[in-house]
């Protein structure tokens, strides 16, 4: 009987070692990756400003979404956009102070980073009935001559609570999430083997 309970426990601790080492995984499916890597060491890449283009609301174009709105709604959601940019931008930069990001120009020079959001649901709170924020961001980094050499796909969920109740704050936190994972997934190209 004893052997028995101890091969159980044993299982259920293999069982929960594995489950934790899936979440401790990569938070990105990758879709693309150049090999060799080319960014290995690079200490200097330019950003993209936050791409929107073809950007999905909930189940609507972002036309369609923003068309619902009033003024002063259209004007709020251009705010939460910018914020979410900015946050993202922050976040990464912190995240990476190893490597300098600087603002990317018309002409050819380092790698650059391009950050495409093409799925926002802006989630909702009411009180006793509540729908998550969700963003999902694909990223390009590109060579200097703007081909892209490794697309990456990531997704952050933002709980709708009594603490965070306005879409705009969970658009702010999911721009701090995203830009910490792309962070992340550029330490391994940067510094590989770092981890």
């Amino acid at each position: 009987m004893r052997n028995g309970l101890a091969v159980t426990r044993l299982w259920l601790l293999a069982f929960l070692v594995s489950l934790f080492c899936v979440a401790c995984g990569p938070r990105w499916t990758v879709v693309a990756q150049t090999e060799p890597n080319p960014f290995v060491n690079q200490r200097v890449l330019a950003v993209e400003p936050m791409h929107f283009e073809g950007l999905v609301v909930g189940a609507k174009s972002e036309a369609e979404y923003v068309s619902d709105k009033d003024a002063e709604q259209q004007s709020s959601w251009t705010e939460d956009k910018r914020a979410f940019a900015t946050r993202f931008a922050e976040h990464l930069t912190e995240a990476l102070p190893q490597v300098q990001f600087v603002a990317a120009a018309p002409v050819a020079g380092p790698y650059i980073v391009r950050p495409i959001v093409t799925f926002i649901e802006p989630g909702f709170y009411a009180a006793i009935v509540a729908q998550p924020a969700e963003v999902r961001l694909t990223l390009e980094l590109l060579s200097p001559r703007g081909e892209v050499l490794d697309r990456v796909k990531m997704t952050t969920t933002v709980a709708s609570t009594m603490t965070n109740p306005s879409s705009g704050g969970r658009l702010r936190a999911a721009g701090e999430d995203l830009g910490e994972q792309v962070a992340a997934y550029i330490r391994t190209r940067v510094f590989p083997g770092s981890d």
